[in-house]
């Protein structure tokens, strides 16, 4: 087991290297415009990423309002909510939103709900809430359904957010991990909110769920244009880079 001494470390110089990549980088920023008008309005919202590729948003986060990410009770995750906290942002520990009894093991359920719960708690408290839409064990880049949950207990919107740089170094696991690298070109995109009604019916979740996958896809791919990589695409067409 890691001792808390050597987590700490981990999690200070993790930091410190993003900040770097940060930094050191030249960052274009699309569609800013998106969260500043939720933050004129004094308004929480619900930013959106893939697994795995969203270290660098923390340091490009301009402004004072209070951000919680959802990080997992298990893996990597105490490791990862430090290094949030490194990088200023709170964190909420869970297993990720509910899929359903059948779909996932008790303890599962329990983390996910109470993760749900903490994260409409949070908006309702005016704090805007980070979590991944895709979550272990995958497949990645598939939207999950607790997401748009989220959004219609809540009544906040979903904002897809993806960040990148040209010079990376990408995993060959389940969602891609990008450690991305300095004195590169970066990029910081957002895409327009994406809203679920509070009696959203299954078909109506079903297609948000699409929605948020297609924006996030979206981005995502525009992010990777922009730092001169070209996106490379599944069997279905969908991006996935």
């Amino acid at each position: 087991m890691k001792s808390e001494t050597f987590m700490d470390g981990v999690a200070f110089l993790a930091a410190l290297f993003i900040r770097f990549v940060r930094q050191t980088g030249r960052f274009e920023i699309r569609r800013s415009h998106v969260a500043a008008q939720f933050w004129a309005g004094d308004e929480p919202f619900i930013v959106a990423t893939w697994h795995g590729q969203n270290l660098l948003i923390p340091t490009l986060w301009h402004n004072w309002r209070e951000v919680r990410v959802l990080v997992s009770r298990h893996g990597d995750g105490q490791i990862i909510a430090k290094i949030m906290a490194n990088l200023g942002f709170g964190t909420i520990r869970g297993s990720g939103a509910p899929k359903g009894e059948h779909q996932r093991p008790k303890h599962r359920q329990k983390g996910g709900a109470s993760a749900l719960r903490a994260m409409i708690r949070a908006l309702g408290e005016n704090v805007s809430v980070g979590l991944t839409a895709d979550f272990p064990p995958g497949p990645g880049r598939r939207a999950g359904e607790g997401i748009v949950m989220l959004a219609r207990l809540s009544g906040r919107p979903i904002v897809p957010v993806a960040a990148t740089t040209r010079s990376r170094v990408q995993l060959n696991n389940w969602d891609r991990f990008t450690i991305n690298l300095p004195f590169s070109r970066g990029a910081l995109v957002l895409g327009d909110p994406i809203y679920v009604a509070r009696d959203a019916d299954e078909e109506a979740l079903e297609q948000a769920r699409q929605h948020v996958e297609e924006a996030l896809n979206a981005v995502t791919a525009e992010a990777d244009r922009i730092v001169g990589r070209t996106p490379a695409h599944n069997e279905a067409g969908a991006v996935v880079r």
